[in-house]
C-alpha cells in the first residue's frame, strides 16, 4: 500500500463523516460537494441484487434527494470501523461500517448496519468519492 500521511487520512476520515453529517442534515449541497462528478455509486441490499449503477454526481444526488424526501423519521448514518485497504498517494479505498438509527415519535433504532467500500481520490479541492459501494445487511 502507497502511504497516505496522517493529514490525508484523517481529511478522508473527515470526508466520510461530512457526508453523513449532509445525508442526515438534508444538506445537499454539502453532499454534492463530496462527490467528483463523474463519480458512481452502487447498493447491495441484504444480499440481493446489485442496484445501479448511479453514474455522475447529479444521479447520485438524485438518488439521495428521493430517500431524503421519502423519510418521515429523523435518520443518523453512523460511520466507524474506519480502514485504508490500498492507497497510492492520490487514490485509495476505504472501507467503514455504517449504522443506520432512525428516530421517531421519540423513539431510537437501527434500522440497517452495513459496509461502504469506497474509492476517494484526491483532486485540487481535496479528497472526495470516486467510487461508492454500499452493502446493507438488511433492508430499511
Amino acid at each position: 500500500m502507497g502511504a497516505l500521511s496522517l493529514e490525508d487520512k484523517q481529511t478522508i476520515q473527515e470526508l466520510l463523516a461530512r457526508s453523513a453529517w449532509a445525508y442526515d442534515e438534508a444538506r445537499l449541497d454539502v453532499m454534492e460537494a463530496c462527490f467528483h462528478a463523474d463519480a458512481q455509486m452502487r447498493l447491495c441490499i441484504a444480499g440481493g441484487d446489485i442496484v445501479g449503477p448511479y453514474d455522475g454526481r447529479v444521479e447520485i444526488l438524485d438518488l439521495i434527494r428521493g430517500s431524503i424526501e421519502s423519510q418521515s423519521d429523523q435518520r443518523r448514518h453512523v460511520i466507524s470501523n474506519v480502514f485504508f485497504e490500498s492507497a497510492d498517494g492520490d487514490t485509495a479505498v476505504v472501507l467503514s461500517t455504517l449504522t443506520l438509527i432512525a428516530t421517531a415519535n421519540g423513539a431510537s433504532s437501527v434500522l440497517s448496519a452495513g459496509l461502504y467500500r469506497d474509492t476517494v481520490a484526491r483532486d485540487g479541492e481535496g479528497w472526495r468519492f470516486r467510487e461508492r459501494f454500499l452493502s446493507l445487511d438488511r433492508p430499511y
